[in-house]
């Protein structure tokens, strides 16, 4: 059996048809160009963060380094696994910046704050590094991890299960106040220069320090609950000082207001 449409439904369904065609979605129009310039030696791998200056120099810093990364039992101990590269205004290359730096492991991010000093964020030395326009390293936060840990994990040398703060038998994702990382991810500041550190991938917290690297204080740790993160990919911080959590495994943005 055939159903008909009613004569007031055939008419909407023909109207709705007749203004589609009449009003198209515009098109957006998008010439997607090739921003860098590298020398022939040179080769981008996985972009971990890209970032720009007031001048418009950009900056990138890439997983390309040594074709091999040494393991030891309990941290990797060969730098040169990510490089940081310098591109003027037009993507024309520059320079390198801190070339074979130990720090330099496992990209994650690259910012420019409103000074123009840049902050490398490097999930495997678990350090944030910030640079001055010169490409001079002045100040360090956090450190690498011990090969092995001291104070040991509970159960002894070796006991299963990563320590929150790297040693001293926390659980995975504490959110235990202290000056190092485990698989940072992202940094911020607010308008008197404090520092937040997205702790995120191990420690799933935000770290607060004074402009001068002194720690304050510590949000947050693994879960889903209020107050809690699962995996920080992100952070950013507003004019009036509230942080805002890129929360990706619970699939959430968080604000936390900052007192």
């Amino acid at each position: 059996m055939k159903r008909l449409l009613s004569p007031l439904l055939a008419a909407c369904v023909a109207a709705s048809i007749s203004v589609a065609a009449q009003s198209p979605t515009p098109a957006i129009a998008v010439e997607a160009v090739n921003a860098l310039t590298l020398p022939d030696d040179i080769y981008l791998g996985e972009v971990g963060g890209v970032a720009t200056n007031s001048r418009g120099d950009i900056y990138v810093y890439t997983r390309t380094g040594h074709p091999t990364l040494s393991m030891g039992t309990a941290r990797p101990f060969a730098h040169g696994g990510s490089r940081l590269f310098q591109f003027d205004r037009s993507g024309r290359f520059t320079r390198e910046i801190g070339a074979g730096l130990y720090g330099f492991l496992f990209a994650a991010q690259v910012r420019v704050d409103p000074q123009d000093n840049l902050w490398v964020v490097d999930v495997m030395s678990a350090m944030v590094m910030k640079f001055d326009s010169q490409g001079r390293i002045t100040l360090l936060l956090g450190r690498k991890a011990e090969a092995i840990n001291n104070p040991p994990r509970a159960g002894g040398a070796g006991a299963g299960g990563e320590a929150g703060g790297r040693g001293g038998g926390r659980a995975v994702g504490a959110g235990t106040p202290q000056d190092v990382f485990n698989r940072p991810t992202d940094v911020a500041w607010d308008a008197q220069g404090n520092i937040f550190v997205a702790d995120g991938l191990g420690n799933s917290r935000i770290a607060k320090f004074t402009r001068d690297g002194a720690l304050v204080k510590s949000w947050g740790q693994r879960g889903t609950g209020n107050g809690e993160f699962a995996t920080v990919n992100s952070i950013a911080v507003d004019a009036q000082g509230n942080v805002y959590i890129g929360d990706s495994s619970n699939h959430r943005v968080r604000k936390l207001v900052v007192e």
